[in-house]
């Protein structure tokens, strides 16, 4: 840490002072921590969710936009990226339990007359879409000049694109982190779930949790409330972003997280078994690319990226974002009953693994045993 003492503690009484509403055991671990992540990231604002068993804490930090003053808080509306993608695994699992896919069904089921490339007559999965494996690269492309990095590609231009792939290795043999392939997999379950991918996530994820604020077509009252971006990607427009809302084109806010989270570390939901089970071991695999940002990554899970225990530190089951002018992580520790959730609008990867690194260690404060 780069910041003394003194100076935390009177930020700490100037800018965080606890609501009583708070669990004190909460309290004591999160003030520090979240005030040092906050200024080591060099955010304009950050919001920060603890969460330990039923107890939460949410805190804002600096400004919603550098300049304006306004403090960040729960009901602030944020851009979670790639932390969508293990929304879309969510609903991913719970249509394999309603029995209308199965983990194993080849995408070309769900691609009509567009033709899926394979690799030596080895299809690519669903379950090689949702673990990293499907042989597809990080991107599909450049997008267009002026085109909103959230609503490029469309599912149109994704589906053009992909019969001209040549698959590079075989799926399921090597994992290799892809945005291109979450969306991929968004359309194949709007298909096998007869309607929209927003309208499944509606219903079997955000609808249930009372999650009002997370989507992906936010009404102008909460595009009022979106902390705005800095950094790489800048402060971009918004606007609905259902085009990739499989790979990162999710708003939400510190309070619908913590009922993500809340729900997360819900040990006798069947649906999360699925799609917290690790399915690719990375000792298992001859490489594993674009992975080790928040830690260095044991495993995948259904879009989790699973961490093994460290020391004093628990098994976590994580996933970062970035882009689009912010940065967002999330990490528990299944079966401890412990989560953090941070979110900064400054896209800067340069600082990202020391808030990560932080963030894991607020884990393992709540988890003793």
């Amino acid at each position: 840490m780069r910041m003394a003492f003194a100076a935390l503690t009177f930020a700490l009484v100037a800018t965080t002072a606890p609501h009583a509403a708070d669990d004190p055991i909460l309290t004591a671990a999160a003030d520090l921590a979240g005030e040092v992540m906050f200024r080591e990231s060099g955010a304009p604002g950050m919001v920060l969710v603890v969460v330990r068993g039923d107890q939460v804490l949410i805190r804002g930090y600096g400004e919603s936009e550098k300049g304006k003053g306004a403090k960040p808080d729960g009901a602030s509306l944020v851009r979670l990226n790639s932390i969508a993608k293990v929304f879309t695994t969510e609903v991913l699992a719970s249509l394999a339990a309603e029995r209308k896919l199965a983990l194993s069904d080849p995408l070309q089921t769900f691609a009509g007359d567009v033709r899926v490339p394979a690799f030596n007559d080895r299809p690519i999965t669903l379950l090689d879409l949702a673990t990293y494996s499907a042989s597809l690269p990080r991107e599909m492309g450049d997008a267009p000049d002026g085109a909103n990095p959230r609503a490029w590609p469309t599912s149109a231009d994704r589906w053009a694109w992909l019969p001209s792939y040549r698959l590079p290795w075989a799926p399921g043999t090597i994992t290799s982190y892809s945005n291109i392939g979450f969306d991929l997999l968004a359309d194949a379950l709007g298909k096998a779930g007869g309607t929209s991918y927003a309208n499944l996530l509606r219903r079997h994820v955000t609808e249930p949790l009372g999650m009002a604020d997370t989507g992906l077509a936010p009404t102008p009252e909460q595009c009022s409330r979106l902390m705005i971006g800095s950094g790489l990607g800048g402060a971009a427009s918004c606007i609905d972003t259902q085009a990739t809302g499989g790979s990162g084109g999710l708003y939400s806010t510190g309070n619908d997280m913590a009922r993500w989270l809340r729900h997360n570390l819900d040990p006798t939901n069947a649906t999360l078994v699925v799609s917290h089970a690790v399915y690719r071991q990375r000792q298992s695999m001859p490489a594993a690319i674009g992975f080790d940002e928040g830690a260095p990554m044991a495993g995948l899970g259904l879009g989790w990226v699973a961490v093994a225990a460290r020391g004093l530190e628990p098994m976590l089951l994580t996933k970062s974002g970035g882009g689009v002018g912010f940065m967002s992580y999330l990490a528990f520790a299944p079966g401890r009953n412990a989560g953090v959730f941070v979110v900064v609008n400054r896209a800067d990867f340069g600082m990202f693994s020391p808030l990560t690194d932080a963030a894991n260690k607020l884990v393992s404060s709540l988890v003793t045993r």
